[in-house]
């Protein structure tokens, strides 16, 4: 009798066994697709480029001091490095602010720019343009500005207009007279002048 008992248990486990491990595979692969179709992870936000993954941050700021104080700053909504080399990155979206030690702003916006921080300079292209506080508002294309001075220049023509109206120029440059001399705007290469009188 036992023998029967002990024989009717081996053939009951060999037909359990196998059910419960084919449950538990069943388990596993169910979990594993569970996983795989999660769409709420918390991966990090990563650009494809054509050549594969690319490296870049989001919201970078630059910042820098001239030798008399002038505070510096670049602002951008994105920055991927460029080249090899270390220290130069290009930067969509970008937005500059120099606050001079002796009163009065300067504010830059472009499209995009190259930041060379090894030159110490931004190479600012597409949709440029300066605003000053003491009342000028120039558009151009490109615009060479330092990081850690002072300086701006324009490859090219610029339009604006300020207190003596409206004007084109075939060039812009902005820097400091001397150390720790006042900061001007000089407009040159052909400057065509319409004179707008200031109203009553």
């Amino acid at each position: 009798m036992a023998g029967d008992g002990y024989s009717r248990l081996v053939s009951g486990l060999k037909i359990l066994l196998p059910l419960t491990a084919l449950g538990l595979l069943s388990t596993v692969f169910m979990l594993s697709e569970t996983r795989e179709v999660r769409e709420d992870l918390p991966f990090a936000d990563v650009r494809l480029g054509e050549n594969g993954l690319s490296e870049g941050v989001l919201r970078p700021t630059f910042a820098g001091a001239s030798e008399d104080g002038d505070m510096i700053a670049f602002v951008a909504q994105t920055a991927r490095p460029v080249g090899e080399g270390l220290g130069s990155v290009i930067a969509e979206d970008v937005r500059a602010r120099i606050d001079i030690v002796t009163g009065g702003t300067i504010t830059f916006r472009s499209d995009t720019a190259t930041m060379a921080e090894p030159e110490g300079q931004a190479h600012l292209e597409g949709g440029v343009v300066i605003v000053s506080s003491s009342g000028y508002r120039v558009e151009t294309e490109k615009l060479t500005a330092g990081m850690d001075r002072i300086y701006a220049e324009t490859p090219g023509e610029v339009r604006g207009e300020g207190p003596p109206g409206r004007f084109v120029a075939g060039r812009m440059v902005l820097q400091a007279e001397e150390p720790e001399g006042d900061v001007r705007l000089r407009f040159t290469d052909g400057v065509k002048l319409i004179y707008l009188p200031a109203s009553d």
